[in-house]
């Protein structure tokens, strides 16, 4: 099962990135900028990436045990990422995946210096 630490580790390694609370939840989240990039379930046993709604449609289609896509529970229902048991992803899995989420809500400059 992959770790919150090892989720911390590789979210922390990130250009930018902050921890904080989830203000109801009180659980981590992280965030690039303002802008939440990765949280963790309410019991800590999943976590949400929060990766476009076109690549979590694929991550799904291609292993639809790995995840389910999330919603708000609110009227507007907008998309919030991918949530995944972390006790059925392998590791090297879950890390690309932390790296997909920052990448989609870091800001483009952020990104293209990470990547030179």
């Amino acid at each position: 099962m992959v770790s919150v630490e090892q989720i911390r580790a590789w979210a922390m390694a990130l250009p930018e990135a902050s921890e904080k609370q989830h203000f109801r939840l009180k659980v981590p989240l992280w965030q690039v900028r303002g802008k939440t990039f990765l949280g963790m379930g309410g019991d800590e046993t999943t976590a949400v990436f929060c990766i476009p709604e076109e690549a979590a449609a694929e991550v799904v289609a291609a292993d639809p045990e790995l995840g389910t896509p999330v919603r708000r529970s609110d009227a507007t229902r907008s998309f919030l990422g991918l949530e995944v048991q972390l006790r059925g992803i392998a590791p090297e899995r879950a890390e690309a995946l932390v790296v997909e989420a920052w990448r989609a809500q870091a800001p483009k400059r952020l990104v293209s210096e990470l990547l030179g």
